[in-house]
């Protein structure tokens, strides 16, 4: 989503139907966009995704709290 969206989607009330409409259609948009791209933009930003994860729960043991 880019940030002309962003702001839209901010000056709508939530309490506007328009609002969760225009959220959907955003998220199809973002999922197209992600559909077109190649395969190797694909699993670029996969793998990113899972580094992102693993490092939340793979931290440093000497860090954790000691009981």
């Amino acid at each position: 989503m880019d940030d002309k969206f962003i702001k839209e989607l901010r000056e709508i009330s939530r309490d506007d139907r328009r609002r969760s409409e225009f959220m959907i259609q955003g998220m199809k948009e973002t999922l197209q966009g992600r559909k077109e791209e190649s395969i190797f933009k694909r699993w670029i930003r996969r793998k990113k995704t899972e580094k992102k994860i693993s490092q939340r729960f793979n931290q440093d043991p000497s860090s954790d709290q000691k009981y």
